[in-house]
C-alpha cells in the first residue's frame, strides 16, 4: 500500500458522479481516503482526509483517476497509447447503468487475475466453449496497460464436435437444454454476421449511423483492457468496467466492482447506486448485469479456496503460462517494479 496505492494512478469514480458544483465524492483504497469535489463545472480537485493534502486529479474518458502522488507524471503519459485505442468509442459521452460491488475471501489480485486470461474457461465456463475462441485469445502489453482479444462466436478448438450456427447463438444467450430458441439465425447465415447486425441496429437509437464504421469484432468479441494497476474497462460497447481493490486495510479480502456504462439518448441519465453484495451474496442477486451475473457466478466459486493454496503452498513464487498468462505476468511485472522502485514512480 505504501509502494503502489501512494504512488499510481487509479480511477476513483465517473465524472458524473459529481455532476455539480460542490458535489462531493469520497474514494477509499487500504487505509487512504480521498476526498474528491467539484470545484468548477470544469474542474475536480481532491485532498487526503485527514491531513487535506493535495491529491493530483484528471481525468480520461469519463473516468475520475486521483494519484496520491502530486509529482507523478501526467495521466495522459502515464496511460500512454490506450487514449488512442479508445478515442473511437466515445465512453465519454455513457452513464453509470448499473454499478455492483462484491466482497471476496480472497486477496485482490487473485479475484484481478482470474478475469485476465481465457485459460480458465473449459473449466469454470464449460458451456460457452461451444462458442468461443478460447485459446485463440490474442494477448498484447503495453508499458502500463494490457489488452485481451477474445473472439466470439466460433466454437473453441477443444471441442470434439462441430456446433452449428444455432447451437453457438444458444450458448451465447444462455438458452438451456430444455428451452426453445428466443431467435433463431436464417438460413445461410452465421453467428458472427447475425449477432453483429441485431447489435448494430440496437444501438443505432442511441448512437445513430456512427454503428455503420462499427467493425463486426467492435460489436461482437470481447475486448477487454487491463490499466495498472485494477481498472479494466472493457472496449467499444461491450459497456463492463471491472475494478478491482483490497476490502478496507484487509489484504486477505477484496472488492469487486462491475459498472455498466451505456450510451443514452438526451440527458444524461443519473448513475445508478451501488448495489452491495456480501461475501457469501451470489451474483444473481445483481439481475441489472444480465447474462453476465450467471458468469460472474461461475468465475468466483473457487476463489477463496485459490487463497487458502497461497498460504499453503510448499512452491516458491508463481509459475504462470508464457503465453496465455502473459497479462498476468505482465501486472505482476509492474507490481514488482513499483516495489522495488521504495515509493516512488518506477
Amino acid at each position: 500500500k505504501q509502494h503502489v496505492w501512494r504512488t499510481v494512478w487509479q480511477m476513483a469514480c465517473r465524472e458524473e458522479h459529481l455532476p455539480h458544483v460542490g458535489d462531493t465524492w469520497l474514494y477509499r483504497v487500504t487505509d487512504i481516503a480521498i476526498q474528491l469535489v467539484r470545484t468548477a463545472p470544469d474542474r475536480i480537485e481532491a485532498t487526503m482526509v485527514g491531513s487535506d493534502a493535495p491529491v493530483a486529479v484528471d481525468s480520461w474518458a469519463g473516468f475520475v483517476f486521483v494519484n496520491p502522488d502530486v509529482d507523478s507524471e501526467p495521466l495522459a503519459d502515464f496511460l500512454g497509447e490506450i487514449v488512442d485505442h479508445f478515442a473511437p468509442w466515445h465512453v465519454e459521452t455513457r452513464y453509470v447503468e448499473a454499478h455492483v460491488r462484491k466482497k471476496f475471501r480472497c486477496n485482490w489480485k487473485v479475484v484481478q487475475e482470474a478475469f485476465m486470461e481465457s485459460f480458465h474457461v473449459g473449466a469454470t465456463h464449460p458451456q460457452q466453449l461451444v462458442r468461443l475462441g478460447d485459446t485463440n485469445t490474442r494477448y498484447d502489453c503495453w508499458p502500463t496497460f494490457s489488452r485481451a482479444l477474445h473472439p466470439s462466436g466460433i466454437p473453441s478448438p477443444y471441442l470434439t464436435w462441430e456446433p452449428t450456427q444455432q447451437e453457438m447463438l444458444d450458448s451465447m444467450l444462455d438458452v438451456r437444454v430444455d428451452e426453445e430458441p428466443p431467435v433463431r439465425i436464417p438460413e445461410g447465415e452465421t453467428l458472427r454476421t447475425f449477432a453483429s447486425n441485431v447489435s448494430r441496429e440496437s444501438l443505432r437509437p442511441s448512437i445513430g449511423d456512427e454503428v455503420d464504421r462499427l467493425s463486426d469484432a467492435e460489436l461482437l468479441d470481447a475486448m477487454v483492457y487491463t490499466v495498472f494497476p485494477n481498472f479494466h474497462p472493457w472496449a467499444a460497447y461491450q459497456r463492463l468496467v471491472y475494478r478491482f481493490l483490497p476490502n478496507g486495510d484487509d489484504h486477505e479480502t477484496s472488492t469487486m466492482e462491475v459498472f455498466v456504462i451505456s450510451p443514452y439518448v438526451g440527458e444524461r441519465p443519473p448513475p445508478a447506486p451501488v448495489l452491495e453484495l456480501d461475501f457469501d451474496d451470489s451474483w444473481l442477486l445483481a439481475p441489472a448485469l444480465g447474462i453476465t451475473c450467471r458468469i460472474l457466478e461461475q468465475d468466483g466459486f473457487n476463489l477463496p479456496l485459490v487463497q487458502k493454496g497461497l498460504h499453503s503452498t510448499a512452491v516458491s513464487g508463481l509459475r504462470m503460462a508464457l503465453y496465455q498468462e502473459s497479462r498476468i505476468r505482465h501486472i505482476h511485472h509492474l507490481l514488482t517494479s513499483y516495489i522495488s522502485a521504495g515509493g516512488s514512480q518506477p
